[in-house]
């Protein structure tokens, strides 16, 4: 049954808190509270502020290397004392502790298995709450609940999965000799990330044409070592979606890619 779930211990951390302040250590005290044995994990805290699409994109990256009975806290809220609802979810034996926003979007669409429940029962927070501060007062204190045993049926209301905010991505689409999509994320390395899959090449991966704004390359190789210091490349990364990059440099700077370009492998012309 998708509600028999034990907790591993495990927690994961993922923000747009940024490690300045304090919130990063008041949420973890607020969740050691709770469950004082419990390992918090940070994935990452430095999201862009209020990038959505950014925190869903390194949420989906990061979930499966840890655990089945983990615990994933994610806050990227800008919606934060609105009417957005705050949600857990249990996805192929995994839970997650976030706002109804679209920040498990990827999740949502690689699991298997779902259900959900809305965080509607406010004796369970921390009081009291403040609008501004959900991650503390409500996210954290659910997380710490779960970790110390509490089933994900006691902590909220059952929904329907089909109802979560799901983020307006533009899909990868297969037509003919070509398969086109967006870059999603770009990383610290300047390598831009796609969700096209290996499966959904039109050809082999040498006889392959992969353009992306004024860049143009022919064949996906398989790792940075296989091209020359300065040269582009395309392959697939190790979220499994396929990636261009410049070895030794950096490919959204050199190319000018940004975030939502399109990226279109096509067969070559011969």
């Amino acid at each position: 049954m998708l509600t028999t779930w034990r907790p591993s211990g495990i927690v994961t951390f993922t923000s747009d808190y940024g490690v300045r302040d304090s919130y990063v250590a008041q949420v973890k005290g607020v969740i050691l509270e709770r469950a004082p044995t419990s390992t918090i994990i940070d994935v990452t805290h430095e999201i862009a502020a209020q990038d959505i699409l950014e925190g869903a994109f390194q949420l989906a990256t990061a979930w499966r290397a840890f655990p089945v009975g983990t615990i994933h806290l994610a806050v990227v809220d800008p919606g934060v004392g609105s009417e957005r609802r705050a949600v857990s979810i249990l996805a192929d034996g995994h839970a997650f502790v976030l706002p109804d926003n679209g920040l498990a979007t990827f999740v949502l669409a690689e699991a298997h298995q779902v259900a959900a429940w809305s965080l509607d029962r406010s004796e369970w927070f921390r009081q009291p709450v403040a609008p501004t501060f959900h991650g503390r007062d409500i996210f954290g204190p659910i997380c710490g609940l779960l970790a110390s045993g509490m089933s994900l049926a006691e902590v909220g209301t059952p929904l329907d999965p089909a109802s979560l905010v799901k983020l307006p991505i533009q899909p990868v689409i297969a037509s003919g000799g070509s398969v086109v999509g967006p870059i999603v994320s770009i990383d610290r390395f300047g390598n831009c990330r796609t969700l096209i899959r290996r499966e959904q090449l039109p050809d082999e991966s040498e006889t392959l044409c992969i353009r992306c704004g004024q860049l143009e390359l022919l064949g996906i190789v398989r790792t940075f070592a296989d091209v020359a210091p300065g040269m582009p490349l395309a392959y697939f990364g190790s979220h499994g979606g396929l990636e261009i990059a410049v070895r030794d440099g950096n490919a959204a700077a050199t190319w000018h890619l940004e975030r939502g370009m399109l990226v279109e492998v096509r067969r070559a012309v011969k």
